[in-house]
Order: structure tokens, then C-alpha cells, then sequence
């Protein structure tokens, strides 16, 4: 559906004042109607078209945010429990949207609820937005005629999705940041600082400038000289890198790889891709979605290579009349306990609350986890910063006690 941008003339009621705006909509009905909606009588509305809105068309990555998609689900659950019929609801979200690429969206949605469209098929439209689990989700709540509940259990998946994610930047974040002060005071130091010493021991005869000294002395010279030769590098270095990961399937197992492996985050990378798979499979399981149409929504919503690959593995087992589980055990990516539950649920045909259980548990797990390590990065993070503190203040005085005791 287009969406035009409209400029309007209108009469403010509460004081008769003439006011002119622009606003988004896919008719002049429905800029009428925002209109009315504000106290405002419309007089003249007229398409605008320029290249500058064009250009403010064009969006990057996904428009509706993780954060910003649950609040709409919050709101689309609100209004129809309080009654409100999906097209009127829909309508309702699209018009009080404020900001323009999203308001596009969401009257794209309301257009195809209202033309007869079921939600899902609607949500189908934008696949960067609105994810496979919540398509699925939403289908299933269409048919059975539980859309209510259905998006308040949708809402609590992403809501502990988006809290767990969280977590896990917050806790990234913080070691890149403590290594990106020490580097700056690192380069700023051999640059400015040390090159002075230089100067100052050439002026004395006789006297040998500390070792230490003399390393970050000749690493700042070399800086300074092959600056842009070595920023040029470290660019075309990260360039090759993303594209390589993009491009080369084997690149992005390898890295994956490395993740779960790695000896401080790999438990958390590993407990956060268990408890998607199990939650997201749980979530539609439980909601009745086919077991292999749960796993094809799972492997979407999975990124970690490893973990794609042993989805495909258990719809491959799935598809060939064998136990799901059988994909998940005895693999390094995969904790023994989860395997065991995951075969006992589907022995016992009570794989949906077996898997409930098991993203309940791993999501506990993995705030405590992260916790801990949040408490144990900040030692190490602090004694390496005052490490290199101390080598850069013996690096500073050293010369100066050198000098004094040469002379």
C-alpha cells in the first residue's frame, strides 16, 4: 500500500485559528479523520509531493525496534480486550503514531486488515519487523479466536527475549568500553607525553634513555608517522571482515564457533541460544503450531550458525519419523541436561510443557549468570587498566630517575 504525505488547511475549533501542516496517510479520508480526531475542521487537503520526502522514505535496518514493537503489541492487546474491533484498533495505533516510518507501516496494516486481510497475512508484509514466531503466533490466535490471549503470551515472550538481550549488550558493552579508555590513554601518551623525553635526554650527553621508555617512544614515532596507513588498514581490516562474515558461510560458523567457546561469554552465549530455541518452541508448540512449521519459525529466530544447524538437524530427524531430540544430544552446544528433557518430553508427549519448563529455568539461569559475570569482569577489567596505568607511569618517571642518577 502507498502511503502519500498530505498538506493540510484547517480550522482549529476551540479558537477558530487557520492552521496548515503535513501529515501521512494512504487517503484524504483518513486525513480527515486524523484531523477531526486533533479538533481541527479541514478546509483544503492536497497530496505534496517533493524529492526531499522521498528521500526521508527511504529507511535502514528495521524501522519498528524491538522495544517499540512490544509497546504496540501492549496497546493492540489493550484495545481488544476493551472491545474494540482489529480494524478500528489497528486504525486507532496507525493514527496516533508519531513517528513517520512507523506510522507508514502500521497503516499498512490497518489497509490490509481493513480490505479483508487476516493480521498475520498482514504482518507477512514486513518480515524485518514483525518476526516469523509472531506470524505464526498471531495465525494461530486468528483460528482458534484467541488473538487476546495469544498476544498477551507473544507479548511476555519478547518482553523476557528483550530483557535477556539486554542484559547480555549491557554486559559486552562494558569491557569495550574500559579497553577503549585505556587504548586512548595508551596512544595519547606516546604520541604527546613521551616524545619529550626524547628531546630532553638528546640534550644531555652521555646519558641512555631507560629501555621501556624507549619502546613506547619508538611505537608512538611509528604511530605517528604510518597514522593513516595504520587507521587505513584497521578499516579495510573490519570492511573484510563484515563481508567476509556475510558472504562466506564458513567464516560465520567459524565465529559462531568461537562464541561458544569463548572462555568467559561462551556459557552465556550458550544458555541465551537454549532458551530462544526453548521458549520459541514452547511458545508455538503450546499454541498449537505443528511441530515442524515450530522448528522452521525456531530457526529463524536462532542467529548463532551452530544452532541453526542443529534446528535443521532436528527437522531433518522430524521429516524422517525420528525423535527430534536426537539432534541436540551428545553436541558440544548443547548441555546434557537440556537433551535429556527435550527426549522425555517427546516420549511422554508433553513436549511443550517439557520445553516451558526448560526456557523457565534457562532463563533464570542465564540472569544469574550474567550477573556474575558482570561482577567478575569489573576485577579484571579494573587490574588490567591499573596495569597498564602503572607501566605507562613507570614508563613517564623512569627517565627522569635516570637521568638524575646518571648525572
Amino acid at each position: 500500500m502507498i502511503i502519500y504525505d498530505y498538506k493540510y488547511r484547517a480550522k482549529r475549533l476551540k479558537d477558530g485559528k487557520i492552521v496548515k501542516g503535513i501529515t501521512e496517510a494512504p487517503s484524504k479520508a483518513m486525513v480527515d479523520k486524523f484531523l477531526q480526531e486533533q479538533g481541527l475542521k479541514p478546509i483544503e487537503i492536497n497530496i505534496k509531493k517533493s524529492f526531499t520526502q522521498a528521500i526521508n522514505r527511504i529507511t535502514v535496518g528495521k524501522v519498528i525496534k524491538d522495544k517499540d514493537l512490544i509497546f504496540y503489541l501492549k496497546q493492540l492487546s489493550s484495545l481488544l480486550r476493551a472491545g474494540v474491533k482489529l480494524n478500528e484498533a489497528s486504525e486507532m495505533l496507525a493514527t496516533q503514531q508519531t513517528n513517520k516510518a512507523v506510522r507508514r507501516i502500521l497503516y499498512g496494516i490497518y489497509y490490509e486488515v481493513n480490505s479483508g486481510a487476516t493480521l498475520a497475512d498482514a504482518y507477512k508484509a514486513y518480515p524485518r519487523e514483525f518476526p516469523g514466531i509472531l506470524v505464526s503466533m498471531v495465525a494461530v490466535g486468528e483460528r482458534t479466536g484467541d488473538l487476546k490471549g495469544t498476544l498477551n503470551d507473544i507479548v511476555d515472550y519478547f518482553e523476557g527475549q528483550f530483557r535477556l538481550k539486554s542484559s547480555i549488550q549491557s554486559t559486552m558493552m562494558m569491557p569495550i568500553i574500559y579497553l577503549t579508555v585505556a587504548v586512548a590513554v595508551g596512544v595519547v601518551l606516546m604520541i604527546f607525553v613521551m616524545p619529550q623525553f626524547e628531546d630532553m635526554f638528546g640534550a644531555v650527553e652521555g646519558v641512555t634513555m631507560p629501555p621501556m621508555t624507549r619502546l613506547f617512544i619508538d611505537f608512538g614515532n611509528f604511530m605517528k608517522e604510518y597514522f593513516v596507513f595504520i587507521i587505513a588498514s584497521f578499516l579495510l581490516f573490519i570492511i573484510l571482515i563484515r563481508v567476509a562474515y556475510k558472504k562466506i558461510y564458513a567464516v560465520q560458523k567459524f565465529f559462531s564457533y568461537i562464541a561458544i567457546k569463548a572462555p568467559i561469554f561462551g556459557d552465556v552465549i550458550m544458555l541465551n541460544n537454549l532458551s530462544r530455541i526453548s521458549n520459541t518452541l514452547s511458545q508455538l508448540l503450546n499454541n498449537h503450531v505443528p511441530l515442524q512449521d515450530s522448528l522452521a519459525t525456531t530457526y529463524d529466530t536462532v542467529t548463532n550458525k551452530v544452532y541453526k544447524e542443529i534446528v535443521v538437524e532436528a527437522q531433518r530427524n522430524v521429516n524422517n519419523g525420528d525423535y527430534m531430540s536426537r539432534a541436540f544430544s551428545d553436541h558440544y552446544a548443547v548441555e546434557v541436561v537440556f537433551a535429556r528433557m527435550v527426549s522425555v518430553g517427546e516420549r511422554t508427549g508433553e513436549l511443550g510443557r517439557m520445553l516451558k519448563s526448560i526456557s523457565e529455568f534457562y532463563n533464570d539461569d542465564s540472569e544469574i549468570k550474567i550477573e556474575r559475570l558482570k561482577k567478575g569482569l569489573e576485577p579484571i577489567m579494573l587490574i588490567f587498566i591499573f596495569s597498564l596505568v602503572v607501566v605507562m607511569l613507570l614508563a613517564v618517571m623512569l627517565p627522569s630517575l635516570s637521568m638524575t642518577s646518571q648525572i
